[in-house]
């Protein structure tokens, strides 16, 4: 589990920091061009890392994408999760498996 405050949320995958930078481009009313500018890449590379599937754009440029579009990156340790949250969660896995139709 990772600990967080209401205001924050995990960056676990391409996809959730792509969201964040077109949401907060939207919130600042650019298009993809002149935000790609602002950020010193082309508007198809913009384009690919608000859809998650950037492949080569660096470390520094995803910040600056986080920090051009309002946010500010924090690292929080990860601490394992407890005995009773990994039964909580399974038990929630548990009961939507059952839910399923049958075959």
């Amino acid at each position: 589990m990772i600990d967080s405050s209401p205001n924050t949320q995990p960056l676990l995958k391409p996809i959730d920091i792509g969201r964040l930078v077109a949401a907060g481009r939207r919130r600042v009313a650019l298009t993809q061009e002149e935000f790609a500018t602002a950020l010193g890449v082309s508007r198809k590379t913009l384009s690919d890392l608000e859809r998650g599937v950037a492949e080569h754009v660096s470390l520094k440029t995803a910040i600056k994408a986080l920090s051009l579009a309002g946010f500010v990156l924090h690292a929080t340790l990860r601490r394992p999760p407890t005995l009773a949250e990994v039964m909580a969660k399974r038990a929630m896995h548990r009961t939507r498996v059952d839910g399923l139709p049958r075959s």
